[in-house]
């Protein structure tokens, strides 16, 4: 096994192809390799979907995409991306998955230098492994970093950030000089998750909103896919139309938008990291996952959390309590949560 610190790295290669919160909360890792070496070309390997995040990651240089479910899918696929990479003549590729799929790219792309998890058989394809063996439950920030374990590379900053590029700002302020969105010092509510049991309910987000709304101008966020929820939120809740941001935004808007808020309520999903990588004062609301791993890094931002039994249980299997986790949450302790984060 070559020893790290005797190779002359200029090119190098991250691979990250999982999502969006993945790749908001792999920023610590990027500025640690970075200033490791502060002379390389650094460049992120991601999927279509998470590109314009890692465009915004201000440690990357330039960003590349894998498409493994369209045309880089399959052993086929794989092999068309290894030829896409061997053109760039990389020095060192960091896999950051415990997926199989990176580190065999990695390999067929003839990347000499390797570094990955051992998990799923990938050490075959690997110069050096880390152990995908987690030690304690500790933020998802940190579990990130032990990829970097064996070069002996360590970090005291694990604060995220990302950084809109000027053309997501104009374009961004377009879209609210179109809509009459106020551009500056409103509230931000995301109520939805990737899956039901993280979602924000109904009887107790619609009074939260309704009262942040005698304060400020409050915008409801979410995928096209969550545009009916959002309506019935909004109507519940009282708020105009023109008030939905159901898929108006593209990632980077997104992050220009949540920079310039006063603060966000948000259940624990892709824009709460966002928000944090832009410095936006955060409550995160907490249930089925454990905000030990995923929640709020900064000190403006808290989470809520009640702790079930059956809590964190991911989403898997049946409900025990019937979502008991997220209607133990009550408005007030948000609101009073709220008023002290924005005010740091």
């Amino acid at each position: 096994m070559p020893d790290i610190n005797s190779l002359d790295i200029k090119k190098i290669l991250i691979i990250d192809l999982a999502f969006i919160g993945d790749v908001v909360l792999a920023t610590p890792v990027t500025r640690a390799i970075r200033s490791r070496w502060p002379q390389a070309e650094i460049t992120m390997l991601t999927v279509p979907l998470t590109k314009p995040v890692a465009e915004m990651n201000p440690y990357v240089d330039q960003v590349l995409v894998c498409d493994k479910r369209g045309r880089h899918k399959g052993i086929t696929g794989m092999l068309a991306m290894a030829r896409e990479l061997k053109q760039y003549s990389f020095d060192l590729a960091i896999c950051m998955n415990f997926a199989l799929r990176g580190a065999v790219i990695a390999w067929l792309a003839g990347i000499p230098y390797r570094l990955g998890y051992d998990a799923q058989w990938a050490g075959l394809f690997l110069t050096w492994q880390a152990s995908h063996i987690r030690d304690g439950i500790k933020h998802e920030t940190r579990n990130h970093l032990e990829v970097l374990k064996p070069f002996g590379i360590t970090a005291e900053d694990y604060s995220l950030k990302l950084e809109a590029p000027q053309e997501a700002r104009d374009s961004y302020d377009k879209l609210a000089e179109k809509y009459g969105w106020q551009k500056q010092g409103y509230y931000v509510v995301c109520p939805f998750g990737s899956y039901e049991r993280k979602d924000f309910p109904l009887t107790i987000a619609a009074p939260v909103i309704a009262q942040l709304e005698k304060k400020l101008p409050v915008y409801l966020i979410g995928g096209k896919k969550e545009a009916e929820g959002l309506e019935i939120l909004a109507e519940t809740a009282r708020l105009p139309g023109e008030r939905i941001l159901a898929g108006t935004l593209n990632l980077q808007q997104l992050a220009v938008f949540l920079a310039n808020a006063k603060a966000m309520v948000s259940v624990d999903t892709g824009p709460m990291h966002i928000a944090q990588a832009v410095n936006c004062p955060t409550v995160a609301l907490f249930g089925p996952t454990d905000p030990a791993i995923w929640g709020t890094c900064n000190a403006n931002s808290q989470s809520l959390y009640f702790h079930e039994d059956c809590s964190p249980c991911w989403g898997k299997g049946e409900c025990l309590k019937n979502n008991d986790c997220m209607s133990r949450l009550q408005a007030k302790t948000i609101l009073e949560t709220l008023e002290s984060v924005s005010n740091k």
